[in-house]
């Protein structure tokens, strides 16, 4: 689909009314909360192994390995400290909660999801000023992508939880 203008990837579930915004949109296999939206093309960019390869090892040790309360606590400081470094290397964050993925024309939300995009960032990817094509591609282990091809090359990973 071709496009220009300010984009949001995002699921569908956290906007009211998008009708009319919305450009695409997709199931998943799986409901998620880490996906990632990074720069460039699938292809040239390791980055998404790095972050899920961490990712997984945190939420793991976070959740089943029986830490206490202090290592918890000390866990989840050292995981925001790796996380904000990280932020360098991604255009933004979204979340996949009820197994859809969206994409949506900024312009055509209503107030009340413009000013929720605002306040949840780390829920909804905003593109701003692209003009592309956007497709969604399914890889070869049936994972769903985002991917925008234009004068600013994107591609979606979620961590397949």
């Amino acid at each position: 689909m071709q496009f220009k203008g300010t984009l949001v990837i995002t699921d569908p579930c956290y906007l009211v009314s998008y009708y009319g915004s919305c450009l695409m949109k997709r199931d998943t296999i799986y409901g998620d909360w880490s996906c990632m939206t990074y720069p460039g093309k699938m292809e040239e960019n390791n980055k998404p192994i790095d972050w899920d390869d961490y990712y997984f090892n945190f939420f793991n040790e976070y959740n089943f390995s029986g830490l206490e309360k202090e290592e918890k606590e000390k866990k989840l400081e050292t995981f925001k400290k790796f996380k904000n470094e990280w932020k360098d290397n991604i255009l933004g964050e979204f979340c996949a909660d009820s197994g859809q993925v969206g994409v949506f024309d900024y312009d055509k939300l209503n107030d009340t999801n413009k000013e929720w995009i605002k306040t949840h960032d780390w829920c909804a990817t905003v593109i701003e000023d692209f003009d592309g094509n956007i497709e969604f591609v399914v890889d070869t282990n049936n994972n769903l992508h985002v991917v925008g091809t234009g004068n600013k090359d994107f591609f979606t990973v979620q961590s397949e939880f």
